[in-house]
């Protein structure tokens, strides 16, 4: 009798342990990071990590003052992803013929840098907790100028063996003006929720070619 009373004990004990810690996988939240400044400020606090997209932005005109006072959500594109989006660039223009001279940001007409920049601009302030509404499909975002659709898609990695109970992460997508998601060029952040004074900030992983890939190698190797 003694016997039986103690295994239903542990039973019981082992349900509501269980219990408990799929609850709290459940729950788990994207970590909100507090900046006491704006967007602007914000790349400019990471050194050496947005030099690249701080001199992009210093080249079009009203996107740095965009960054310090307007109401947006900003995907931020580090070094890296400058890296490898001109020497896609640079590779193909050393395959031309005849060869054309390497491209830098510097050399980017000013036109086109805009267009691509605005891509990672957002209208408005959106965090991922407003895109529960549409878990399967993402919700279609507009950029800050030129009407252009992007999408932000929440994502649910998984932890220690709990299938979507990791941290959350953003897919983002270029649409390319396409309702057909096959033709969607999609990225990924590494954080997410950061809250400034005037924005919410996405940082965008290292693997991200900046531009989104072969329309803007085409964009910037235009002849």
């Amino acid at each position: 009798m003694k016997l039986n009373a103690i295994i239903v004990s542990l039973i019981v004990f082992a349900i509501g342990g269980c219990t408990k810690i799929d609850n709290t996988y459940k729950s788990a939240k994207a970590p909100e990071i507090n900046f006491r400044g704006n967007a602007y400020e914000y790349l400019q606090s990471q050194t050496g990590v947005y030099d690249s997209l701080l001199k992009a932005i210093s080249r079009v005109p009203g996107l740095e003052d965009t960054l310090k006072t307007g109401n947006i959500t900003l995907f931020a594109a580090n070094n890296r992803s400058f890296e490898l989006a001109f020497l896609n660039i640079n590779q193909a223009r050393m395959d031309s013929v005849p060869q054309m001279p390497l491209a830098d940001i510097n050399s980017v007409d000013v036109d086109v840098l805009d267009s691509v920049l605005c891509k990672y601009m957002i209208r408005s302030k959106i965090k991922s907790s407003d895109l529960y509404s549409s878990l399967s499909d993402g919700i279609d975002v507009e950029t800050i100028k030129y009407g252009y659709s992007m999408n932000m898609k929440l994502l649910f990695t998984n932890a220690n063996g709990y299938v979507a109970g990791g941290p959350k992460l953003i897919n983002f997508s270029d649409r390319n003006r396409s309702i057909f998601t096959r033709y969607w060029i999609t990225t990924q952040t590494s954080t997410i929720d950061i809250s400034a004074d005037n924005a919410v900030i996405n940082l965008l992983t290292s693997g991200h070619d900046f531009g989104f890939g072969s329309t803007f190698i085409r964009a910037v190797n235009k002849r």
